[in-house]
């Protein structure tokens, strides 16, 4: 048991420990309700930079009061130690059931993660970023539900040069020493949901290096988890975070659109069920699973008891005249230290002299994480010494001859502590080769060959337009190679589809620094949309047919697709019978307005005829065909004037008659220049009517 523990609170029995420190099943004393502490270790306890951000944060943290949060009561300094006193959960870390099970359902992955984005959207609005969200953060209790824990606690992760926090699960931008926001949060959700679905990271390697690179630049692996969530993980996942969800609650909206679309309107009890099962299988592993003490009460009374005790009062930071002055010796310390950091900045603490030389243990980069049920932020013990990045050891292990705090143990940055042999430098490298291969549009391979292993400094910048002559800065990402003469970091940008029917132009450059022969080298590409689903027809009208014309008025429906082709078709038809077809296609708009045409219909003098058009489109319109006719009656039919003496008034003296050159015709054969010539003579074309 510890030396110190918490005023006010007996101490029953450790549940834990883990890179923040240990956890300890408590009683409030006035009370005897169950909570849990936190007790910090002493290397975030001699960093004033995270005291100072936790004192902040712990202040708005006793605030929060959300189902899907650890509810913090009070946070608690003094000179021999600092203790978070918060909620007990009664449940097991998601990390021990992935260690036990491997993976969860679809369905109970995206519980996890509708949970977990729920509870920091809650702490995002109140100016709390976790900046160490896994699995072991995230504790599951016997009916399903989650809670997020220790918020604003990320240890250091032990290699010098890495930043604070858990690097399978951390976003590109903390790599770069950038400051942690809401987006980074959610890209760390999104690795564990991944996690859940696959059983494994989005991510592995050896070494810090190698994850720093496949964070910021290898391709999102959708291909390892359903088709139906691809489009969540890609967006969660995505290089910049200005391609990610918004923020944690828009992330939620999204989860249940696609939740219901590929799992139906039950997937959430479905999944809870599922989750529930799992942690229910680990109930020997509960906290409250040992036989309480007689005064211990129930974790209900936990939350009443403790919830209206800091109703009255402020938190309770009990920072006593002792700890002003460990706050002036760490102030002291720190000077001797490097240059201080901003406050927001996500680097790790500065560095402290380790207790023992016991060696420091590797950060946690592979596949095994923490198997313990404590819901403890990460897989370490509790008697590991300060993963700093310091050697271990004191002063006693400088070689003979050296000081101690030489330049064989820890440099103090002082002139005289340095070895004044000068070390020699390799020769600068230049870049031999530069190429971009594989261009898809949205994913590339850079080919960089350099003359030695020195460092070279790669910039790829994407681009898009609807020419090639007119392409607009999309996103651009910059990775430092070192340690090899031939590198082929994979790139990718998620950009968002073209419209329906259209095309984009996609480019990618890559330019080096030192400068590759010819500059830069880059790749073109023209990515098409998808083909335009076929647009709902609200309505078809024939608003005129007068027999020689039709005007057809059609309308879409306005949305997806409402702009896609619609192919109108007229038939025309005389007394019933077709003799005329027109068809036109129209796109672009949601109404319009066409005149069709049958050519000219031919119709009997003397006679009316029934001239119809029907009208139908494809897709089929609302209600069907339409249908309009309208009655034309022929012109009329000549009638010949007969001579008085029977003979016609056109007759022709021809050498029949006694004319020279020809006979006379025979009796009832027309004249060659009469309509009945052709057969026609019954049949006259209708005039034009506009």
């Amino acid at each position: 048991m510890n030396a110190w523990t918490v005023p006010g609170y007996r101490e029953v029995r450790e549940l834990g420990a883990g890179g923040a420190g240990r956890v300890a099943l408590a009683t409030y004393e006035a009370t005897g309700a169950l909570v849990a502490v936190k007790y910090l270790r002493p290397e975030l306890r001699g960093d004033p930079r995270f005291l100072s951000g936790f004192r902040s944060e712990a202040r708005l943290m006793v605030e929060i009061n959300d189902a899907n949060i650890v509810r913090l009561y009070e946070y608690v300094e003094t000179s021999a130690g600092a203790a978070i006193v918060m909620e007990l959960v009664d449940g097991v870390s998601l990390r021990r059931i992935l260690t036990e099970h491997g993976t969860t359902s679809p369905e109970a992955a995206l519980v996890v993660l509708k949970g977990s984005l729920a509870g920091l959207s809650a702490a995002h609005s109140c100016g709390v970023v976790h900046r160490d969200y896994k699995p072991e953060n995230v504790l599951v209790q016997a009916d399903g539900a989650s809670k997020l824990s220790d918020f604003g606690i990320a240890a250091p992760s032990g290699d010098p040069g890495v930043p604070a926090g858990t690097p399978p699960y951390m976003a590109p931008e903390q790599w770069e020493g950038a400051p942690a926001g809401p987006a980074t949060d959610v890209y760390a959700a999104t690795c564990v949901f991944f996690e859940c679905l696959t059983g494994r990271r989005p991510y592995r390697a050896d070494h810090a290096a190698g994850l720093r690179h496949q964070h910021r630049s290898a391709p999102i692996p959708l291909s390892d988890v359903p088709a139906s969530v691809r489009g969540l993980v890609g967006r969660g996942l995505a290089k910049n975070p200005a391609d990610r969800p918004p923020t944690a609650r828009a992330f939620v909206a999204d989860l249940e659109a696609a939740a219901v679309a590929a799992y139906g309107p039950e997937w959430e009890q479905r999944g809870r069920r599922h989750l529930a099962e799992l942690a229910t299988l680990l109930a020997l592993t509960f906290p409250l699973a040992q036989p309480a003490q007689p005064s211990e009460a129930g974790t209900s009374l936990a939350r009443t008891v403790l919830s209206d005790r800091f109703a009255h009062f402020a938190p309770r930071f009990a920072i006593g005249a002792t700890l002003l002055s460990a706050v002036m010796v760490a102030a002291v310390v720190a000077a001797n230290r490097q240059a201080p950091v901003a406050d927001d900045s996500s680097l790790p603490p500065a560095a402290s002299t380790p207790a023992a030389s016991a060696p420091v243990a590797p950060p946690e980069t592979g596949d095994s994480g923490d198997t313990g049920d404590t819901g403890e932020p990460s897989g370490r013990p509790a008697d590991e010494p300060p993963r700093d990045g310091s050697s271990s050891g004191d002063a006693s292990a400088s070689p003979a001859g050296k000081p101690a705090g030489g330049a064989t143990g820890g440099a103090t940055g002082e002139p005289g502590d340095r070895d004044p042999s000068p070390t020699p430098r390799p020769a600068p490298p230049s870049v031999a080769d530069l190429g971009v291969g594989g261009w898809d549009g949205r994913s590339a391979a850079i080919r960089v060959r350099t003359t030695n292993g020195g460092a070279v400094t790669l910039a790829v910048r994407f681009s898009e337009g609807t020419s090639p002559d007119e392409l607009r800065p999309v996103t651009a990402q910059t990775i430092p190679l070192e340690g090899a003469t031939s590198y082929s970091p994979s790139v990718q940008h998620s950009f968002a589809d073209p419209a329906c029917g259209t095309a984009v132009y996609r480019r990618v450059e890559a330019s080096t620094v030192p400068r590759a022969p010819g500059g830069t080298a880059a790749a073109t590409v023209r990515v098409k949309g998808p083909a335009c689903p076929p647009p709902a027809v609200r309505s078809v009208a024939i608003a005129r047919w007068d027999g020689t014309a039709a005007t057809v008025e059609v309308a879409t429906e306005e949305g997806a697709g409402g702009t896609g082709p619609v192919e109108v078709i007229a038939e025309f038809t005389r007394d019933g019978a077709t003799v005329a077809r027109d068809t036109r296609t129209l796109s672009g708009r949601t109404s319009y307005s066409v005149e069709l045409t049958p050519g000219p219909i031919a119709v009997d003098c003397g006679t009316t005829a029934v001239l119809g058009v029907t009208v139908r489109t494809e897709p089929a319109a609302v209600g069907g065909v339409r249908t309009s006719r309208t009655r034309v009656t022929g012109p009329p039919c000549a009638d010949p004037e007969e001579s008085p003496d029977g003979e016609t008034p056109d007759a022709q003296q021809t050498p029949g008659d006694g004319t020279p050159g020809g006979d006379s015709p025979k009796p009832g054969t027309p004249p060659a220049d009469t309509p009945e010539a052709d057969g026609r003579a019954d049949l006259v074309a209708l005039p034009s009517v506009r």
